[in-house]
């Protein structure tokens, strides 16, 4: 990585570094003194009642602290990140850095060394830390005092049986989070994939709840196809004889949306049309009658009456169990997720490159020969 930085971009990711460490060696040993130690028996704020020996020593401090709290810090943050240095992380304060400049050059190199050596362990450490608690629920001393992490006990890092009730309230995809309204937590619930992530509050209105999830399947799908198409493309493979008689270039997806004639676009804006206009008659205007979002006839367990038709029948859907049926629902909405993060990923690295995300390059060749040649002694 240094090889492709200049000096420039060295000495501030060097600070980046610097930085990041002392933070982390400074929260690694909040999260463990305060334990082992006790906290200060004062009040953090006095106006809200709230004592320094309420604030746990887990993520979940971050939401005790009262805003008022975080206003000092990000004041304090902001000042520090304001001063300008003469050299990375050199903050000019005397009583530590001026004793450090009367140190001979190779007793300092060796305090400089050490320190960053200690940032990066206290880094590695930090994300460990984090990890753990967000999974057990427990600070690092507790898992230790409660033998989870004690070798000469033989237990794992599993939270006690009240605590493990407890979690069952909390986010699968955020542990350290509560549920939040109107989802169930349940990722084989009544709308599978439920881990109980949602920031921006969707499922409270549980009227649209439904149609959020119609929209969630329905975008998914579409960027499933377009992440296909646009790796084909840009891999090649073209079909322009069937496009239009003129010659175009479009192995560039992007360049491609302005090489289709209008008649193209008015044939793709049509079925479109056609097939929303399907869709909200038959799917959206029925949810109160039974019809699941996005269901739109492809349900191998539906009778041949039902109100969804069949379109493919038990041969293309195959005959699939309750338990094999409700994976394989799990599947597509993972897959749907997973495929509009990467199409958006897609569309931004063409657009900013000018190139498309076309892997066959990488199996063919490997990513150092590509780089810096094939160092490999012959015969090996």
């Amino acid at each position: 990585m240094m090889a492709f930085q200049d000096e420039e971009k060295f000495r501030r990711n060097r600070e980046l570094e610097l930085k990041h460490g002392r933070i982390c060696m400074v929260a690694t040993i909040g999260m463990i003194v305060p334990d082992l130690f006790g906290r200060f028996s004062g009040y953090l704020s006095p106006s809200m009642d709230l004592k320094f020996t309420d604030v746990p020593c887990t993520i979940e401090a971050i939401y005790k602290v009262p805003a008022a709290g975080w206003l000092q810090i990000f004041a304090l943050a902001g000042a520090i990140e304001a001063k300008n240095l003469a050299f990375p992380t050199n903050y000019g304060y005397p009583p530590f850095w001026g004793q450090i400049n009367k140190l001979e050059p190779e007793e300092k190199q060796k305090k400089l060394l050490a320190e960053i050596n200690n940032g990066r362990l206290a880094m590695i450490a930090m994300a460990a830390i984090v990890a753990q608690n967000g999974a057990t629920g427990q600070s690092l001393v507790e898992q230790f005092t409660t033998g989870n992490l004690n070798p000469y006990i033989g237990g794992y890092a599993v939270k006690e049986t009240g605590d493990r009730l407890a979690m069952r309230a909390n986010s699968e995809a955020l542990p350290w989070a509560p549920v939040p309204e109107g989802l169930t937590n349940d990722i084989f619930g009544p709308y599978v994939g439920d881990a109980g992530f949602d920031p921006a509050g969707f499922a409270k209105n549980q009227r649209l709840l439904p149609w959020y999830r119609e929209a969630e399947l329905a975008h998914g799908r579409v960027c499933m196809l377009a992440t296909l198409g646009y790796t084909v493309q840009t891999s090649g493979a073209k079909f322009e004889p069937f496009i239009t008689r003129y010659p175009t270039d479009s192995a560039d997806p992007l360049k491609a949306a302005t090489q289709v004639p209008i008649i193209g676009w008015l044939q793709i804006l049509v079925v479109i049309a056609l097939s929303e206009l399907w869709r909200y008659e038959n799917v959206i205007t029925k949810y109160s009658e039974g019809v699941q979002p996005g269901d739109l006839g492809w349900n191998p367990t539906a009778p041949m009456s039902s109100k969804r038709p069949k379109w493919f029948g038990p041969t293309f859907t195959a005959n699939y169990k309750p338990e094999e049926w409700n994976n394989m629902r799990l599947r597509e909405i993972k897959h749907c997720r997973l495929a509009m993060v990467g199409f958006f990923f897609m569309v931004l690295t063409n657009a900013s490159t000018g190139q498309g995300p076309s892997l066959i390059p990488n199996f063919t060749q490997a990513e150092f020969q590509s780089t810096v040649g094939d160092f490999i002694p012959k015969g090996l």
